[in-house]
């Protein structure tokens, strides 16, 4: 008997099985488009957030029937799989032509990382699976020849594009909605390491005020740096 559990939206059987469905849909004039539902998406995330984001509103959004959205997806997990491969594909420019390879990744690493926070809305949909969509392999491809190119086996190289691709998106997960920046934020947290016991927190209570004011792109420069050093340390 064959095995009922339907397929997860975004995971590599549902690629392989969207891909092989592809030429079997109906040959019909399509007036909405993948591109035009999957950007709707994205400005309903970016304008009204997660929640408000049901197949329902995106359908007022389209001036279309839910029935003519289902069409083209057949659910709200299909359609954030959909929306944040159209969103990676947004986010990876091509970098200034002229850059040795770590100008690139540094390049690169902040262009996305800045897209990524002007559309704080869609952070909390990117999982592992969204590194499958055709966006993401083609990003995978360019990275991959990068570090090849300069030395590192396949493994290491595939190993580097991902470690460089969590940093970025989880820099980003981690400081969602805290301005680091801010005097009022560095001088609450001053206070909050002020107030705790120095028995149990001596370096926190210590140096309270140097702490408070370490910001979150502090923190990511420090960390891409680190990253990109390890890469160099390892080609020697």
């Amino acid at each position: 008997m064959e095995d009922a559990t339907p397929i997860r939206a975004g995971t590599a059987a549902w690629w392989l099985a969207r891909t092989a469905n592809a030429d079997d849909r109906p040959r019909r004039r399509r007036i909405l488009s993948l591109d035009l539902i999957a950007d709707t998406a994205l400005s309903v995330l970016d304008a009204e957030g997660a929640e408000a984001l049901t197949m329902r509103r995106l359908a007022q959004q389209l001036q279309c029937s839910q029935a003519s959205l289902y069409r083209h997806v057949t659910s709200r997990d299909e359609l954030m799989v959909l929306a944040m491969d159209r969103a990676v594909g947004l986010g990876l420019e091509p970098p200034p032509e002229g850059l040795d390879w770590r100008r690139t990744v540094e390049w690169q690493a902040h262009s996305f990382r800045d897209f990524l926070l002007a559309h704080p809305g869609l952070v909390p949909f990117l999982r592992g699976t969204e590194r499958l969509s055709p966006s993401s392999l083609i990003g995978m491809e360019h990275s991959l020849g990068r570090f090849i190119d300069i030395g590192l086996s396949v493994r290491e190289a595939y190993a580097t594009a991902s470690a460089f691709a969590t940093f970025v998106v989880g820099s980003v997960q981690f400081n969602l909605g805290v301005d680091t920046a801010s005097p009022m934020e560095q001088g609450l947290r001053r206070r909050l390491y002020e107030g705790l016991d120095p028995d149990h927190y001596p370096i926190l209570v210590a140096h309270a005020d140097e702490l408070s004011r370490m910001g979150s792109q502090e923190e990511f420069e420090f960390g891409l740096a680190a990253l990109l050093d390890a890469i160099e340390a390892r080609l020697r």
